[in-house]
């Protein structure tokens, strides 16, 4: 958690959450939700944001399954969600996010040729929840009591149409992070003019509230957002990935 904003209770549906519970319903996941596109496997914004936030939406169609739960569950160093248990932890299908033959309506037609085809060809697409509680023995300045995890393996322009748009919801804090540095991206994410930010800017849920941007490379490069909606002085920095967080100016 960040002390620059609100520290959120944990809403009631997940705190309702046992090993038995299927997916709730989707706007429920979307509710004062963190989406990161092009993702890869960094955990920067749960370990930093959880607790302002909680729930996570990932998307990246550069991760294979096995990878993603390698990542989550193995028992590497920079495996999984320190000082956590999973709770509860459902694979899912298509039909459990979008309803059946569902396609986006924002398709970026130019693009639709070599590098991105050549990434969606390559996909396996899945999706993946799970909820993580906090250890007893750890304090709660360590985090949240709990926290939802959405993963999909997914073009990240249709998973936004397929989840905020589709259900008129904007995310709290939209995390654009090094986008494409795990699987490869067919255009510049970041820029004030990608296909990317023209789906976010149509949804009718509006524009997210927080803007988390940063990256590897040199801290120069991230002393202002990347969109100039979130222009002006970050509000916050983390201390990984140069990352600073812009708030939304409604002019």
């Amino acid at each position: 958690m960040i002390p620059e904003l609100a520290t959120i209770p944990c809403p009631a549906w997940l705190s309702a959450i046992t090993p038995a519970s299927a997916l709730p319903e989707v706007p429920l996941l979307l509710r004062d939700s963190l989406y990161y596109p092009a993702c890869g496997l960094n955990g920067t914004p749960v370990k930093y944001l959880a607790g302002n936030v909680h729930s996570f939406v990932y998307a990246d169609y550069g991760v294979t399954e096995a990878q993603f739960l390698d990542n989550l569950n193995g028992a590497g160093p920079d495996c999984g969600f320190k000082h956590y248990r999973a709770v509860v932890q459902r694979k899912l299908s298509a039909e459990d996010i979008v309803p059946p033959g569902w396609r986006p309506p924002l398709i970026p037609q130019e693009a639709r040729t070599g590098w991105l085809r050549e990434q969606e060809r390559r996909c396996r697409p899945f999706g993946h929840w799970s909820v993580w509680e906090r250890l007893p023995s750890t304090p709660e300045e360590a985090g949240p009591l709990r926290f939802s995890f959405l993963y999909l393996a997914s073009e990240i322009s249709a998973a936004y149409q397929g989840l905020y748009s589709h259900h008129g919801v904007a995310p709290m804090i939209l995390a654009i992070i090094q986008p494409g540095a795990m699987g490869g991206e067919w255009e510049a994410t970041a820029s004030n003019d990608s296909f990317f930010k023209h789906v976010v800017r149509s949804n009718r849920g509006g524009m997210p509230r927080f803007l988390l941007h940063g990256g590897w490379g040199y801290a120069d490069a991230y002393q202002t957002a990347c969109w100039s909606e979130y222009a002006g002085p970050p509000i916050a920095r983390l201390p990984e990935r140069h990352a600073g967080l812009w708030q939304h100016n409604p002019w």
